[in-house]
């Protein structure tokens, strides 16, 4: 696909990841809606894109609230007459803690956000799309959903999510096939955007926070290096260029792919240097 003059929505983009993205594709011609929890933020980031010449809107937006969608999506059609490309990129805090410690409220609250927030995000634009005959939808996973390292120890709320993304992804592309939409799959490796493990800002309930040395314990040297949110976000701009499916920025995963397969998807298979 091609951007210029395509109008990009995409979710939790104030920052990381998202924000990166969102600058990239306006300097390639798309016009782009910032929408995040924090609505400050989100204005402050597209006020950036408009300082440096490109078009965008930031707003406030919960992708856990029904209305909160509803505003976003029509105020969004009322400015640009309808959503080219959906990236749903919000996600909750990946750190949930030890899984003797993971309060129920974790789980529902990666549910929530990660998994029905998308439900929420694909139900407002994807009717139109489909009348069309053409869009472009994106669930934002993780290099975790692929390649199942010993970080996700402590985040399974958050990594179970994410395969539920990917596996949304699978029976998205068949439905919508027929339909002019096209779907990707977009999976970052640890990525820097803050100084925490995994580059994201945590939550614990109360649980302990994890070194980042105890986190990455076990974590194979090729996957262990942070990216940065440019990298990344230059990676999903050339999947979504070439219409590719599944979208990774941990370096070399094809063939860390076919190792875990050839393992028998065995997640201890991936461990490295001695026991976790």
């Amino acid at each position: 696909m091609e951007f210029e003059n395509k109008t990009v929505l995409i979710t939790g983009a104030a920052t990381g990841i998202g924000r990166a993205t969102a600058r990239e594709l306006a300097r390639l011609g798309s016009r782009i809606v910032i929408a995040d929890l924090n609505g400050e933020k989100a204005e402050e980031a597209a006020s950036s894109i408009r300082a440096d010449g490109g078009e965008a809107m930031g707003m406030h937006c919960d992708v856990t609230r029904d209305d909160d969608v509803a505003a976003l999506i029509e105020v969004v059609v009322a400015k640009y007459g309808h959503v080219d490309v959906l990236i749903n990129n919000a996600s909750m805090p990946p750190i949930a803690g030890k899984i003797e410690d993971i309060p129920f409220e974790a789980w529902e609250t990666a549910l929530q956000v990660n998994v029905l927030g998308y439900v929420r995000m694909i139900r407002a634009v994807l009717p139109a799309m489909m009348e069309r005959g053409s869009g472009y939808l994106v669930n934002t996973a993780s290099s975790l959903a692929i390649l199942p390292d010993p970080p996700t120890r402590f985040q399974i709320p958050y990594t179970t999510t994410k395969g539920a993304q990917l596996g949304m992804g699978y029976g998205m592309a068949h439905a919508l096939r027929p339909h002019g939409v096209r779907v990707s799959v977009f999976c970052p490796s640890i990525t820097a955007t803050s100084d925490r493990p995994g580059g994201q800002s945590l939550t614990t309930s109360g649980t302990a926070i994890p070194s980042i040395a105890e986190f990455l314990e076990g974590v194979d040297p090729r996957r262990g290096k942070p990216a940065t949110a440019e990298f990344a976000a230059s990676v999903l701009i050339e999947g979504l260029r070439q219409e590719k499916f599944l979208i990774s920025s941990q370096v070399g995963y094809e063939e860390q792919i076919v190792e875990f397969a050839q393992a028998g998807l065995d997640p201890l298979a991936l461990i490295t240097g001695g026991s976790v």
